[in-house]
C-alpha cells in the first residue's frame, strides 16, 4: 500500500512542471498500460483495484508484468481515483519513468517521414496527431516549445497508445532541429493556409518532415524560415478551415505518398 506522502507525489504528476521534477508520469485505464507494457516502456509501478484485479482483463494485465520488474499494488478504490485524470477510471493506473529525448533520430540517415508541431498547445490535437503519425509510420514526432506535453493525460488518451510506438521528441529549439533534419537530407514542408495544393506536389524525396503550426497563429516565422516549401489544402466547400488534427492526418497521408 503507498504511504499518504507517496500517493500526494503521484498525484502531483497531474501538473507539468511535477512530471519534469520527478521524471515521472501517469497512464490511465486497461489499454494505455497494456501497450505501455507490450511496448516495454520503463514502467516502475502500477495500482490496481480489486475489482479490476478479478476481472478478466485485469487478469490479461497482471499476467504482463510477469516478465517485467515493475510492482503491482492493490489500493483502494479511492485512492485509485485520486490518481486517475477520468471522472470514470478503470482501476488500473500506472506510473512511467521519463526517458530524455534522444535526439540523434533527427540526423540517422535513411528515408522516413517526421513531423514537427510548432505551438501545438492543444492536448486533443497532439494526441489525435501521434496517433496519425503512428498510423503513417512517421519516424518520429518533434515537439517545439508551447507544444503540449507529450505525458499529458489528454495526449496519451488522444493517441491511445501510439506514444508508446514511435519516437516523441520534445525539443527547446525547434528551427535548429528542422535544420538538423534538412542537414541529414529531409525536405521540410510547413503547413499554411498559401502554401502549394498537396494533392499537387511533384515526387518528393524519400525523406519528408511536414511542419504544423499553432492552432490561432500558424506556424511561426522562424519555423517557417527552415521550410522548403510551404503545402496547404485546397477546400472546395464553405468550412473557414480544417482542424489542426485532422489538416495534419491528410497531410501526413499526402505526403507519404508523394514521397517516393
Amino acid at each position: 500500500m503507498p504511504t499518504r506522502a507517496r500517493l500526494r507525489l503521484l498525484r502531483s504528476l497531474a501538473r507539468a512542471d511535477a512530471r519534469r521534477a520527478e521524471g515521472l508520469y501517469l497512464v490511465e485505464g486497461r489499454r494505455l498500460v497494456m501497450e505501455a507494457l507490450l511496448s516495454r516502456a520503463p514502467l516502475t509501478e502500477i495500482f490496481v483495484t480489486a475489482a479490476f484485479a478479478a476481472g478478466e482483463h485485469g487478469a490479461d494485465l497482471l499476467a504482463a508484468t510477469e516478465t517485467m520488474q515493475v510492482s503491482v499494488e492493490s489500493v483502494p478504490d479511492k485512492d485509485l481515483a485520486a490518481l486517475a485524470d477520468t471522472k470514470t477510471p478503470q482501476g488500473v493506473v500506472a506510473v512511467v519513468r521519463h526517458v530524455p529525448s534522444d535526439l540523434s533520430i533527427l540526423d540517422r540517415p535513411g528515408p522516413g517521414l517526421f513531423l514537427a508541431l510548432d505551438g501545438v498547445a492543444d492536448p486533443g490535437n497532439v494526441g489525435t496527431l501521434v496517433r496519425a503519425a503512428d498510423a503513417f509510420a512517421v519516424r518520429a514526432v518533434i515537439a517545439g516549445p508551447g507544444t503540449a506535453d507529450f505525458a499529458n493525460p489528454k495526449v496519451l488518451r488522444g493517441a491511445m497508445g501510439s506514444t508508446f510506438h514511435l519516437a516523441c521528441v520534445a525539443v527547446p529549439d525547434l528551427p535548429a532541429a528542422l535544420r538538423r533534419l534538412r542537414g541529414s537530407g529531409a525536405f521540410v514542408a510547413a503547413a499554411t493556409l498559401d502554401g502549394t495544393d498537396a494533392r499537387e506536389l511533384p515526387p518528393l524525396p524519400r525523406r519528408v518532415a511536414l511542419l504544423l503550426g499553432n492552432e490561432a497563429r500558424g506556424v511561426s516565422a522562424a519555423a517557417r524560415a527552415e521550410a522548403d516549401t510551404a503545402v496547404t489544402i485546397a477546400c472546395p466547400g464553405r468550412a473557414e478551415s480544417l482542424n489542426v488534427a485532422l489538416a495534419g492526418g491528410i497531410l501526413l497521408a499526402l505526403l507519404s505518398g508523394a514521397a517516393r
